[in-house]
């Protein structure tokens, strides 16, 4: 049987951000200046939570830790004549991802329960359920133009190391701004089509789905997946929209041309970390729609 309206709508609905705002909250007031060496630290959420697309159930907030006295640079958009003007202004950082890391984790283990992953720190703590990945970075900056230093063009993204070796560059602040933009281009729509696709990848796997399990469609490539969609298949209730923009991925989408909402990359590209495999999105689009229209 096919999602009925009601299906929809309950599915469509937020989950609580309540013990999200406290565990944010909580690890912030514990980053504090004189804790890290008077570093200077930005703290703010992303993922779920801060795109508004939780669903009940969602098990953990996201946070970002970034050392902003620090970055590192991409200059390889920029001319010879560039590169030779950056360096008149910019030297290389004292101090290193590994450094700063090291100096977070610390703290955050004075004040909770700690565990580290490859890529972030999971952090629990016995006041608040809600547990929150922690990722420390260092800020990045893909240069577009360096003609001086007051002429200098950037993209500002963040930079980690998975497992402490490999290199990750993400665009969080870009995809939020997306995300947020398309879902008031959609009248809200966008937003609740990303929290009923959420809920029915879980149904998927809960229904023991062979071809579907936690790694095939993560949450934020699901994000990515519908933000493709063109905006008019999200008019109206979501009710309509939401099998109109399934069906348009069904039907109609071309995998290989999906930009991210970052703007800063394929959606389907050669980088492991940073992009979905065409073969995982075909499982993902062909399950919601049968889910939709069965």
């Amino acid at each position: 049987m096919a999602l009925q309206p009601e299906d929809i709508a309950k599915w469509s609905r937020r989950g609580d951000p309540v013990h999200a705002w406290y565990s944010y909250e909580m690890v912030r007031g514990s980053l504090t200046p004189d804790r890290l060496g008077d570093a200077n630290v930005s703290v703010y959420p992303q993922g779920s939570y801060a795109n508004k697309t939780n669903i009940v159930g969602d098990s953990d907030v996201d946070i970002v830790v970034a050392l902003k006295s620090a970055f590192y640079p991409d200059k390889k958009e920029l001319t010879p004549l560039e590169v030779v003007e950056y360096a008149k202004h910019y030297d290389q950082a004292s101090r290193t991802w590994q450094e700063f890391h090291d100096a977070v984790t610390r703290v955050l283990r004075d004040d909770f329960f700690v565990q580290e992953g490859s890529k972030a720190v999971k952090v629990r703590s016995g006041v608040v359920r809600l547990p929150a990945d922690v990722l420390i970075v260092l800020d990045h900056r893909y240069y577009k133009r360096f003609p001086s230093f007051e002429g200098q063009i950037f993209v500002e993204g963040v930079q980690f190391y998975a497992s402490g070796e490999r290199e990750i560059v993400n665009y969080p602040k870009q995809h939020m701004k997306a995300c947020a933009q398309k879902n008031f281009l959609t009248g809200g729509s966008f937003r609740k089509a990303v929290r009923v696709a959420k809920n029915g990848r879980n149904r998927l796997i809960a229904d023991d789905d062979s071809s579907i399990d936690q790694t095939t469609a993560p949450s934020y490539f699901i994000e990515s997946l519908l933000w493709n969609v063109p905006n008019g298949y999200f008019r109206g209730s979501v009710e309509g929209a939401y099998p109109r923009a399934v069906g348009w991925l069904k039907e109609q989408a071309q995998l290989g041309t999906m930009d991210f909402p970052n703007g800063m990359g394929r959606l389907f590209g050669q980088t492991s970390d940073t992009s979905w495999s065409q073969p995982n999105a075909q499982k993902i689009i062909d399950g919601l729609y049968r889910q939709a229209t069965a």
